[in-house]
C-alpha cells in the first residue's frame, strides 16, 4: 500500500514509547504507532502489504493536533491489521503496548479499532511470561555486555593463534563444525525443554515448546543455542564426540565468539550515543536499558497477576528514577533476580489461558476486514 493511500485505510494511531508510558522527558523522541486495514486485494491477491515505516503528512498532522510543538517527523510505524493481530497473539510486548494503549494517548481511532480494542484481552495468554521476560533479559544482556566493555575494554583484535589455531586454515572443515553444532544445539534444547515441561500435562507440552521456540527466535533472531561452556562440553560427550575433535571444535567456537564480541565492541565505541555514554561512565551501566528492564518485568508481573496491562505505567516515577541513575548496578541486578522469582511464582497460578483463542481472533479479524470494505461476513 502506498503512503498516499494511508488516510483512507488507517484505523488507529497512538503515542508509543516513553510518551505512552508516562516516562518522557523534554528531550524524548516522539514515537507513534498505528494500524490500517489494507485494500481488499492485498489479502487475496499476489501483492502483500504488512507495514509502513515512515511518517507521512497525514500522521504528522494527527500528531501536531495533539502536540503542536512536534515539528520534527515522528518515528512512525503503521501495521496491516493481519500482521498486527498475529504479533499480538504471539504476545509481542511492543504490539501489546499498542493494543492496550491508554485512550487518552490515542491520536486517531475508528469504529473498527474500537471493536478490536473491546476484545483486546483475547490476545493475552501465558506466552507473556516468555516474551516479556525474554525482552527483559535482552536488555539485561546489553547492560552486562556494555558494563564488561566499560570495565574491561577489549584492547586488540583476537587472533587464531591465541586459541591454538593455525592462522590461515581451520582444523575442522566448516560443514563438520556446522553439523556438530546443530547436534549439540538439539541436545541442549532437549535438556532445557525436558526440564521445563517435566511436570506439565501432555496437552500443554507442545504449546509450551512453541512458545519457547518463538521467544528465543524473536529475542535472538536465531534458534536457541545456549552459551554455557559446561553445557557445550556435556552435549559434545552426549552426541559421541571424542575429546580431540571436541577440543578442536571448541577452540574454533571460542575464537569466533571472541571475534564477534570484539567487532560488536568496536561498533559500540564508534556509534555510542553521547548522552547515554555519559550515563554509563557516571553510573557504571546504561540506565536507559535498566529502565526498560524494570518496566518489562513489572509489566510481566501485572499481566500474570491481574490479566491486564497498563501501558501508561503506574510506576512511571520509579522508571524515571532508574533511568536517571537512582539505582546502582548491584541494586538493579538484585531487583531483577527477585522479580524473576516472583514472575515464576505468579506463572504457576495460570491466571491467563495457555494460548490465545485463535478461532475467535480469526473470526474477529475477518469481520473487521470485510465490514471495513463494505461486505458482510458470510455465516
Amino acid at each position: 500500500m502506498h503512503p498516499e493511500q494511508l488516510p483512507q485505510h488507517l484505523i488507529f494511531l497512538t503515542l508509543h514509547g516513553s510518551h505512552a508510558y508516562g516516562t518522557a522527558t523534554a528531550t524524548s523522541d516522539i514515537d507513534i504507532r498505528g494500524v490500517a486495514i489494507a485494500p481488499l486485494p492485498t489479502y487475496f491477491g499476489t501483492r502483500t502489504w504488512e507495514q509502513l515505516r515512515e511518517s507521512t503528512p497525514f500522521t504528522q498532522t494527527l500528531l501536531q493536533q495533539r502536540m503542536p510543538h512536534a515539528t520534527e517527523p515522528a518515528d512512525c510505524e503503521v501495521f496491516n491489521l493481519t500482521k498486527f493481530v498475529r504479533l499480538a497473539a504471539d504476545a509481542n510486548p511492543n504490539i501489546l503496548d499498542i493494543l492496550f494503549a491508554h485512550p487518552d494517548d490515542w491520536l486517531y481511532s475508528t469504529p473498527a479499532w474500537e471493536r478490536l480494542y473491546e476484545h483486546r484481552h483475547l490476545f493475552l495468554s501465558m506466552r507473556v511470561r516468555y516474551t516479556y521476560t525474554g525482552y527483559a533479559m535482552s536488555q539485561l544482556k546489553r547492560i552486562q555486555t556494555h558494563r564488561r566493555w566499560l570495565l574491561s575494554p577489549t584492547t586488540e583484535k583476537p587472533t587464531r593463534s591465541a586459541f591454538g589455531l593455525p592462522e590461515n586454515e581451520s582444523l575442522v572443515p566448516k560443514d563438520v563444525q556446522d553439523m556438530v553444532s546443530a547436534l549439540m544445539r538439539k541436545q541442549i534444547e532437549i535438556w532445557h525443554l525436558d526440564a521445563l515441561i517435566e511436570s506439565m500435562e501432555e496437552e500443554q507440552k507442545e504449546e509450551i515448546r512453541d512458545a519457547m521456540r518463538a521467544y528465543f527466535e524473536m529475542v535472538h533472531g536465531r534458534p536457541y543455542n545456549p552459551d554455557g561452556d559446561h553445557e557445550q562440553e556435556q552435549a559434545a560427550l552426549q552426541i559421541g564426540l571424542n575429546e580431540e575433535l571436541w577440543q578442536r571444535i571448541d577452540a574454533e567456537r571460542r575464537y569466533k565468539n571472541a571475534l564477534h564480541d570484539w567487532k560488536q565492541y568496536e561498533q559500540w565505541k564508534q556509534h555510542r550515543n553521547e548522552a547515554r555514554a555519559e550515563l554509563e561512565a557516571r553510573f557504571g551501566y546504561d540506565c536507559k536499558h535498566g529502565s526498560h528492564l524494570v518496566r518489562l518485568l513489572l509489566s510481566a508481573e501485572e499481566l500474570l497477576s491481574t490479566g491486564d496491562l497498563s501501558v501508561r505505567h503506574p510506576q512511571a516515577d520509579l522508571l524515571r528514577e532508574v533511568r536517571a541513575g537512582a539505582w546502582d548496578y548491584e541494586t538493579l541486578m538484585q531487583w531483577a533476580e527477585t522479580q524473576e522469582r516472583k514472575i515464576i511464582e505468579l506463572a504457576n497460578h495460570k491466571r491467563l489461558p495457555h494460548s490465545p483463542p485463535r478461532d475467535a481472533i480469526d473470526a474477529l479479524v475477518t469481520e473487521l476486514v470485510l465490514s471495513f470494505h463494505g461486505y458482510q461476513r458470510p455465516d
